[in-house]
């Protein structure tokens, strides 16, 4: 039995991936900040901050999940987010305090960040009788996280 010598030119299953963060390359910011129909005068408009002068994504989001569903829950005041919500953001939260009994748990957080200092949070929430999912969108502006997004979707159970 003879060994077979591979000498042709094989194809690489997994080609190298590219490096984004090499010494020496500024990263791009692309984030436009939401504005919601709001203009702005050009010195007082909020500006997009890189990630690197932002907190820690996912403990930050975490602590705000956390604080969401206990205002939900009617265990916590509201205005301990209006800081870290868009106005009207902060608006549509008001509007869905009392939707959780105060034993709702938080199943999973899931992040995803499509581009730089923009992360998109699927949330799904045990309330005890059914499983809610939420959907936030968070912007990095003037050097802080700043949620423009809480949507519910379809609930199960």
């Amino acid at each position: 039995m003879s060994s077979t010598n591979w000498q042709e030119p094989m194809l690489p299953l997994y080609p190298p991936r590219e490096r984004r963060n090499e010494p020496g390359i500024k990263r791009r910011l692309f984030l436009i900040p939401s504005n919601f129909g709001e203009v702005y005068d050009s010195e007082f408009a909020p500006l997009p901050t890189p990630q690197s002068e932002l907190p820690e994504l996912r403990q930050w989001v975490k602590n705000f999940v956390l604080r969401m569903i206990e205002i939900m829950s009617m265990r916590r005041s509201p205005q301990q987010l209006a800081r870290w919500c868009h106005r009207t953001t902060f608006n549509r939260l008001l509007t869905m305090t009392k939707s959780f009994e105060s034993s709702a748990r938080i199943r999973k957080v899931h992040i995803r960040q499509p581009l730089e200092s923009l992360a998109e949070v699927i949330v799904t929430v045990d309330t005890g009788e059914r499983i809610v999912a939420l959907v936030l969108r968070f912007e990095g502006v003037d050097k802080r996280w700043l949620c423009t997004v809480i949507e519910p979707l379809a609930s199960t159970r």
